[in-house]
């Protein structure tokens, strides 16, 4: 491949003034409006110690919402709606090789991300050289890895998290939990590939005109593979960060974080096209909805009128999503 002819994703700077009136930026003032919200139903809502507890909820929707950015980023409708089901099968898998021994947290790191690279990449390559749709294939997939679940547990989960990893996922430095510690070294690492790494140039070449970038000598249909790759095993690794937090395995934890996992980046301005966007902007997404689920809790609203919120946050967005491309 020709570097100098490889596409090349160019930042263009922006004003205070501009930047004050992007995406990004309207995505913060939301979360700061949501506390503000919080505050006024629930006095509290806005206490240290709530708002670290509402940050870290967002960090397992978070490490999810990163696969969920490099496949939508990479183009041709991307989408992975089988990151819900590979979390769940990280969190089961991650408790049978951890078993409660700390010595076993190198095995897990190991083999749980090795098992959710394997799933993303079965379906990247149906997606990309059988030329399945996306949101076809990963909703088959879904369903396979919860079958592959049921017949490994038998429908009984075994194992649970060791002392360390326990105190990693409940533990604090400060009064800031660790849990958010490590989402931000993650969120600096993850926005460095991407905007300045040839990896993440490619990305976003790949995802903005597919087509220049195969006459660019890149091969996409490889590339996209090894993103849905990436994509499982980064949802199965959210895994065994969520039973770091809960400690004992269940069946299905995943579930709750496919649709909020594509609304936050929604949210967060990340085109659904492909090619534009950042993982910021699905940060503050996943920041938003975790503090209006909230939000709802602090209501004693049901798990139905949840549910109902968020697809109904997803349809608005979609529907503006949609229009906006029409203008374009």
């Amino acid at each position: 491949m020709n570097n100098n002819n490889s596409p090349v994703l160019i930042s263009d700077k922006i004003t205070p003034k501009e930047f004050l009136f992007s995406k990004l930026a309207i995505s913060f003032y939301a979360i700061i409006l949501l506390f503000v919200l919080g505050e006024v139903i629930l006095p509290g809502f806005i206490s240290f110690s709530h708002v670290m507890s509402v940050f870290r909820l967002s960090v397992f929707l978070g490490i999810v919402a990163l696969g969920q950015t490099l496949v939508v980023l990479s183009g041709n409708e991307g989408i992975d709606l089988s990151v819900g089901s590979i979390l769940s099968i990280g969190v089961v898998l991650s408790a049978f090789f951890l078993n409660g021994q700390n010595i076993n947290i190198p095995k897990a790191l190991l083999f749980t991300p090795t098992v959710g690279l394997a799933f993303g990449l079965i379906s990247g390559l149906a997606i990309s050289y059988i030329d399945i749709p996306p949101i076809i294939m990963t909703l088959a997939m879904a369903s396979v890895v919860e079958g592959t679940s049921l017949i490994i547990t038998k429908g009984f989960p075994t194992g649970n998290a060791p002392p360390l990893l326990e105190t990693i996922g409940n533990g604090k430095i400060f009064n800031i939990p660790y849990l958010i510690l490590l989402w931000i070294l993650l969120i600096i690492i993850a926005s460095f590939i991407l905007k300045k790494t040839k990896w993440g140039n490619l990305l976003y070449g790949v995802g903005s005109n597919s087509l220049t970038a195969e006459l660019s000598g890149v091969r996409v249909k490889r590339f996209r593979v090894f993103v849905y790759g990436i994509c499982g095993a980064i949802a199965a690794l959210a895994g065994l960060f969520l039973l770091s937090y809960t400690g004992t395995p269940y069946l299905n934890l995943g579930a709750t974080y496919t649709m909020p996992s594509i609304a936050s980046l929604a949210i967060g301005g990340i085109s659904l096209a492909g090619g534009n966007g950042n993982y910021m902007g699905a940060v503050t997404g996943c920041i938003i909805l975790t503090t209006l689920n909230s939000i709802l809790v602090a209501l004693r609203t049901t798990e139905a009128v949840r549910q109902i919120t968020l697809g109904l946050l997803l349809l608005i967005l979609v529907i503006v999503y949609t229009g906006r491309r029409k203008k374009w």
